[in-house]
């Protein structure tokens, strides 16, 4: 790990251990740097509970980040809300794993993939930043912040999510009973499938493998919806499920 690196990677476990945001020491030079830093981050942390990945369209290239240990929280979840610098709530569709595989150099084939993935579930991610004047930072900084990851509340699970047309769910966010969010779609890959597919490959190819019992949420549906304290978030999959979190 080079000496930038490593400094980048201090900075970031200090913020998070003091609850003190930072500026970003330096400019990643590349997207090696900025999964060097998301694995010190990791390596530091523990055993990874999983990876959160994204995409703009249907063709773009996704966005990987890891869930940090402790980062799947069962729903209905509560956060401590003046303790977060911000307050951000996305409503997504996430898989758990249900089978090793383990870390190696060949691809993984979308069958292969998808038969390590077990059932769906509804969840909602909660985001905060430790990065100062978040807006305005290079952002790359923020994919090596975990993309802003806080937590990834685990809702209700979707056993038949094979045979589901994406395009055409229901979903909707409320938030202290009124609906934020009530729309058809969402997501900017449309079919949650193929970064789905795409961060099973990447995982084991590159970072170490993926592990049961682990989760893989793959973007949000609503947009980043900021809220301040004391609210309370409900997400719904119509017909599928909910997840909720008060803050």
């Amino acid at each position: 790990m080079s000496p930038d690196i490593s400094y980048a990677v201090r900075t970031l476990l200090e913020a998070r251990r003091s609850g003190l945001q930072v500026a970003p020491p330096f400019a990643p030079p590349d997207r090696d740097a900025v999964f060097a830093i998301q694995d010190g981050v990791a390596q530091a942390s523990g055993p990874v509970s999983g990876w959160k990945v994204g995409a703009r369209t249907p063709t773009a290239e996704p966005n990987p980040a890891p869930l940090l240990a402790g980062a799947l929280v069962p729903s209905p979840a509560a956060f401590d809300g003046k303790a977060m610098h911000m307050i951000g709530v996305e409503v997504e569709i996430s898989f758990h794993i249900k089978a090793d595989i383990a870390a190696r150099s060949a691809p993984v084939g979308r069958d292969e993939a998808l038969a390590a993935v077990g059932a769906a579930f509804v969840g909602m991610e909660i985001v905060d930043t430790r990065l100062a004047n978040f807006k305005q930072v290079d952002p790359e900084w923020l994919l090596a912040d975990n993309q802003m990851n806080h937590a990834l509340v685990v809702g209700g699970s979707i056993a038949n999510w094979k045979a589901l047309d994406w395009a055409g769910l229901q979903v909707k966010l409320v938030v202290d009973g009124e609906t934020i969010v009530d729309q058809k779609g969402g997501l900017g890959s449309v079919d949650p499938v193929r970064p789905l597919a795409w961060m099973i490959d990447h995982a084991v190819r590159l970072r170490g493998g993926i592990r049961k019992g682990q989760a893989i949420t793959t973007g949000s549906w609503t947009g980043l919806r900021y809220f301040a304290p004391g609210a309370r978030a409900k997400g719904e999959f119509v017909g599928l499920g909910t997840v909720e979190a008060s803050f």
